[in-house]
């Protein structure tokens, strides 16, 4: 292998050379050339270090990220960003929609927040501290998690919704954190019951744990997604009917939950939304 990482390295210098004295060529052209042939010997390098990788291995690591709909929808954000990554307006950052796949979905949500980098939500949020930026994610991630954490992709993007659309609303508090515990300390008249039932509030599941973190900074990035709920302030599960359900106007079925939002009309019902 040393033999072989010699052998490319000398080819390198000798084409470098060449192209440098030959007259036909530029000195841009030439820059070009020796930079890829740069990028030929680190890589050439990487595989003496890591030892040769099985091709049917390389497919098999592949990334979700790395799919064409996912790197186009990437891509395209990426090309309208002027003056750096932290810098890219709100519009530039890839945005998920009712249509897509879970997996994809979740690609999306990763490459939006690798675009918008760490300081995007202190951008953002100016007025609240980094403690209190953390504090808000976390409390958004908790009621994904314990809301809906069995459900698909857009049944967490809704219960983030309903939670977003409320503190959008003078009637609920103006945190993310005053909205999901409002009424927590109360026997009955919490507004989201796994804040009140007694039962332990850690989650245990780590992928779904991971998933609603991630979604829940994405959601705060005020990305403009394809909204699932139709601006619903409300929501219950489809197994059951409670009383203030009629009151209020039905926008949306996802997965396993009914939502409304608050009016006086009575539009038709809506047709269920398939959480995959």
């Amino acid at each position: 292998m040393l033999n072989r990482l010699d052998t490319v390295l000398t080819q390198i210098r000798h084409r470098c050379r060449s192209l440098t004295e030959g007259r036909e060529w530029t000195r841009k052209t030439a820059i070009i050339a020796a930079a890829g042939a740069i990028v030929l010997a680190g890589s050439t390098a990487l595989t003496f270090l890591g030892g040769e990788t099985d091709p049917s291995q390389q497919q098999a690591a592949l990334s979700i990220s790395e799919t064409p709909d996912v790197k186009a929808v990437t891509a395209k954000a990426r090309a309208r960003v002027a003056g750096g990554r932290l810098s890219a307006p709100v519009i530039t950052l890839p945005a998920v929609t009712r249509s897509m796949s879970d997996d994809t979905f979740y690609a999306v949500v990763e490459n939006a927040i690798d675009i918008a980098g760490e300081d995007r939500l202190a951008k953002r949020f100016s007025k609240l501290s980094e403690e209190q930026i953390a504090r808000e994610r976390q409390c958004l991630a908790e009621a994904i998690y314990f809301e809906a954490r069995s459900e698909g992709a857009k049944g967490k993007l809704a219960v983030a919704e309903v939670v977003l659309t409320r503190v959008a609303d003078k009637r609920y508090p103006r945190t993310i954190c005053g909205v999901v515990y409002q009424g927590a300390h109360l026997a009955t008249g919490c507004q989201f019951s796994w804040t009140c039932d007694g039962l332990s509030d850690i989650p245990r599941e780590k992928a779904a744990w991971d998933r609603s973190r991630a979604l829940a900074a994405y959601v705060m990035l005020d990305v403009k997604w394809e909204e699932v709920t139709g601006k619903a302030t409300h929501y219950h599960a489809d197994y059951v009917a409670p009383y203030w359900a009629p009151t209020l106007e039905e926008t949306a079925t996802v997965g396993k939950h009914v939502f409304y939002r608050w009016g006086n009309r009575k539009p038709a019902k809506p047709a269920p939304l398939q959480d995959s």
